[in-house]
């Protein structure tokens, strides 16, 4: 352990990071919201990475993403929510930037994938190529991040999925599937990506 992160020389004790925990950030199912409920998961875990979570403050900020319409219904909504928010999240000291792109999904997993659980963004798509399974479309996005899937040991990237159907709930969160590119040119490969000060 670094030398760095002990109290003093003589102690034993060594301050826990980030890293040294394990906390699941909750994922709100809606299939009205899903971009606002993607990116509230995925703002959660990258203030987690940063190691400034703190859930009691942070729900005030986050709590409008994945409850009303008009902050999440669309990565436009979201855009503008976080737009308004921005001052809000640096006076709590969250060194949070998005940006709106047009990028190959490859490029943009890539992208996330080098930021270490400091990057990540959210992919509108299209939920019927995503879930085949399902019977009626909506209006569908999906985080990626960097995280430890269920029983994993290691930080790999992920899907968050905040409207995985009734047919499969258990798909909320999983590895890119191969889909995922398919479902995300239909969307022109727009996306928001989002990441910690210094993480561009």
């Amino acid at each position: 352990m670094a030398e760095s992160r002990r109290r003093s020389s003589d102690d034993d004790v060594v301050l826990q990071g980030p890293e040294d925990q394990r906390i699941r950030i909750p994922i709100v199912h809606t299939p009205t919201v899903c971009a606002g409920a993607a990116t509230a998961y995925l703002l959660r875990r990258i203030c987690f990475r940063a190691g400034a979570y703190a859930p009691g403050i942070q729900e005030y900020v986050f709590f409008e993403l994945s409850n009303y319409g008009v902050a999440g219904d669309s990565i436009d909504a979201v855009q503008r929510w976080f737009g308004s928010r921005l001052s809000d999240l640096q006076e709590l000291g969250y060194r949070l930037n998005a940006r709106r792109v047009g990028e190959p999904t490859p490029t943009v997993l890539d992208w996330v994938k080098e930021g270490r659980g400091f990057r990540g963004a959210i992919l509108p798509t299209n939920y019927l190529k995503i879930h085949p399974e399902e019977t009626s479309s909506i209006d569908h996005a999906v985080a990626i991040a960097v995280d430890r899937l269920d029983g994993g040991t290691d930080d790999e990237l992920i899907m968050v999925d905040p409207w995985p159907g009734p047919a499969t709930p258990e798909k909320e969160r999983q590895k890119p599937p191969p889909i995922l590119e398919a479902a995300h040119r239909d969307n022109k490969f727009h996306a928001l990506i989002f990441y910690w000060a210094g993480w561009s």
